[in-house]
């Protein structure tokens, strides 16, 4: 291209900038006369509306692998002396399945925050941290001050001594504007079990927290008409419940909620309206007077709702008795017994007699007579058998019972 060529196109570029800025100067004329800004043809409310309408290409979160950690302390000195059952002892178990990433951005530094002052209670900002100052601090049902030790393997849980405390952090539900954390906290103080389940609700697309007061409107009237409601949704549900199972009726409404696809579910601890923790589900229909504007813009333009389906469970406490088990005897070793042999009894007596003179040489010397089986002689029997002959007749005098003569005699 020769240097007048490339004059020439300069010119031609200058040319047509001039015309559009007297394009744009007369459009601009124009809406100060009246006529509507091209930028402008919505009112505020509706730009807002178009902004949340159109929202960014939604992309899956990501998280950490389910991590579990457990430390164990037990106190040094029994509370009951010579009990070392009586020791008290404290297990302390944290899982979670952390955000890494969600809708693309790392940079997650309000949800940390807000997930760590939830779960563990208290204001580290990085997890790691959060988790070691919570699992290093152990609760004993007694105070013990620093006698204490940590232990490698679980020590024996037993009533009133043993103390076990257990922070679960996992998603709930995701969906293009909202992802729904659950944070569950378990606590055994040695008698009972008490669980209990916070919801922590964040805005994908902006990036931020949802407060309660985000969701729904802080105002007494409103609130009393939503316990209304509430109560409204307790009769329908004991329409099906036994007599023993019906839920009395709500006294406020409760601080801690879950928003699902179609609903708000309000957490009701135990005590409250039964002797278990109760959710009780409300339609968004329902709820539109209590809704705050933000919270309806979103619902609006919200879809690919998903609830996670990870079985993440408190560990089980399996607590035993503390009162020391009595060491069991040992067998007594029997002897085999012996049986004794049935003694014969003659036949001349009997009605079960002895006879006496046998029983007499064995034994020792003996009276000739009966003799019952207790060696009682006073007894006589009361029958007793014939004595028996040869045939032979007695003859009187010198003969015998054969007839002859005995020769013992002298003859005369």
């Amino acid at each position: 291209m020769t240097k007048k060529n490339l004059i020439i196109v300069i010119v031609l570029l200058a040319l047509i900038d001039l015309v559009a800025a007297g394009w744009y100067t007369s459009r601009s004329i124009e809406a100060g006369n009246g006529s509507q800004n091209f930028f402008d043809q919505r009112d505020s409310t509706e730009a807002i509306a178009m902004a949340d309408t159109v929202t960014s290409a939604s992309q899956a979160d990501e998280f950490d692998k389910l991590q579990h950690n457990t430390y164990y302390f037990i106190s040094n000195t029994p509370a009951v002396a010579g009990n070392n059952n009586s020791c008290y002892t404290s297990i302390k178990h944290v899982k979670v399945k952390w955000p890494k990433k969600v809708n693309g951005d790392e940079e997650l530094t309000e949800l940390n925050k807000e997930l760590i002052k939830t779960a563990f209670n208290n204001s580290q900002s990085q997890l790691k941290d959060a988790r070691y100052t919570y699992l290093n601090t152990p609760v004993f049902n007694k105070s013990v001050g620093d006698d204490y030790r940590t232990l490698v393997k679980a020590p024996t849980i037993y009533p009133t001594y043993g103390n076990v405390n257990q922070v679960l952090v996992y998603p709930y539900m995701t969906s293009q504007r909202l992802l729904v954390m659950e944070v569950d906290k378990v606590e055994y103080d040695g008698t009972s079990t008490d669980k209990s389940s916070i919801f922590v609700h964040y805005d994908r697309q902006n990036g931020r927290v949802l407060s309660r007061m985000n969701i729904l409107q802080a105002d007494a009237t409103l609130e009393n008409k939503l316990l209304k409601i509430i109560n409204k949704k307790i009769d329908d549900l004991n329409r099906g419940r036994s007599e023993e199972r019906r839920l009395q009726h709500a006294l406020n409404v409760p601080a801690e909620i879950c928003c699902g696809k179609k609903g708000i579910t309000f957490l009701f601890k135990h005590g409250s309206i039964s002797d278990s923790n109760i959710e009780i589900q409300v339609d968004y229909d329902k709820l539109e007077p209590f809704l705050t504007q933000e919270f309806k813009k979103l619902q609006a333009n919200n879809e690919g709702f998903k609830i996670f389906d990870d079985d993440i469970k408190p560990e089980p406490i399996n607590s035993r008795s503390y009162e020391v088990k009595k060491a069991t005897p040992a067998p007594v070793k029997q002897e085999p017994v012996v049986k004794k042999k049935k003694r014969s009894y003659y036949n001349k007596y009997n009605n079960g007699y002895r006879n006496s003179y046998k029983h007499g040489y064995k034994r020792g010397y003996r009276k000739k007579g009966y003799y019952n089986q207790q060696g009682d002689s006073t007894v006589k029997p009361t029958q007793t058998t014939k004595r028996r002959y040869s045939g032979a007749k007695r003859r009187s005098g010198r003969y015998g019972y054969a007839g002859q003569r005995r020769s013992s005699h002298r003859r005369r």
